[in-house]
């Protein structure tokens, strides 16, 4: 068997940590790509908490 490959993420936000995440259980090295300097995207700017967004039952 030949070994999974990489792969680059664009976006490092809840999509983009969330590909990150399940591409690493699968195996495949990668690495997340964003155009902000720190970790979390745009919740840097939009956001107090990482917490996603649930909306009331």
């Amino acid at each position: 068997m030949t070994r999974p490959g990489y792969a680059p993420v664009i976006g490092g936000g809840r999509s983009g940590f969330a590909a990150g995440h399940h591409l690493r259980r699968l195996g495949i090295e990668s690495v997340i790509l964003d155009a902000e300097a720190a970790a979390g995207g745009t919740w840097q700017h939009t956001r107090d908490s990482p917490r996603p967004f649930l909306p009331a039952r």
